[in-house]
């Protein structure tokens, strides 16, 4: 882990994502509190040693075993390190840093092998020739179905130059009409560029 600590300053991709860890996992980071404004996680050994602090800032400590279904261990085996932010309705809010796009697929792919749901919330670019003029998406602006549709174009690499996925096949698996995906992608994409020059003149 100190190593992937030490590379995050080359790291160019910031990365948001919600977590919803599962319920039957007993993990300490949701099980001491539903809320919490700050995160501090220890894991050594077999023992994971969780301090919450809750919004009313009352500190509570939890521990749990540390096995390969937890969420720790899902971003070390890609190297990752990961800062638990906060806790919302059972929600943890972890930001990571990761060298590019695919970096991100991997990491989401590997994260729903072992919790309930993770949803990417932000990208921003802090490192490399693009930090210059730093670009962040929050995706909280779009509707639930417009997210969906845009966080797996994005997980599938269909924003790719060499995308080997088909707009037919992303909407096969949501379960809609090619058109109507289409759709709810331009809707996003213009909500989220609207965003960012409307941020960047205030």
């Amino acid at each position: 882990m100190s190593d992937a600590a030490g590379a995050e300053g080359d790291r160019r991709l910031r990365v948001d994502l919600d977590v919803d860890p599962r319920g039957d996992r007993g993990c300490p980071i949701v099980d001491e509190a539903d809320e919490a404004a700050e995160v501090a996680v220890n894991a050594v050994g077999d023992e994971c040693v969780v301090d919450v602090t809750t919004p009313d800032g009352d500190v509570r400590r939890g521990t749990g075993e540390v096995d390969e279904d937890c969420l720790c261990h899902a971003f070390g085996r890609l190297g990752y390190v990961p800062h638990f932010r906060r806790v919302e309705d059972g929600t943890v809010l972890v930001t990571t840093y990761v060298d590019d796009r695919d970096a991100v697929r991997r990491l989401v792919g590997e994260l729903r092998e072992v919790v309930d749901r993770v949803r990417l919330v932000r990208l921003a670019v802090v490192e490399g020739p693009d930090a210059t003029e730093q670009v962040t998406f929050d995706l909280s602006s779009l509707t639930p179905k417009q997210r969906r549709g845009l966080e797996l174009a994005v997980v599938r690499g269909y924003f790719d130059d060499d995308r080997d996925v088909r707009l037919s096949e992303l909407a096969d698996e949501l379960a809609i009409s090619k058109s109507a995906l289409s759709q709810r992608l331009r809707t996003a994409q213009a909500k989220l560029v609207t965003d960012v020059f409307d941020g960047a003149e205030r």
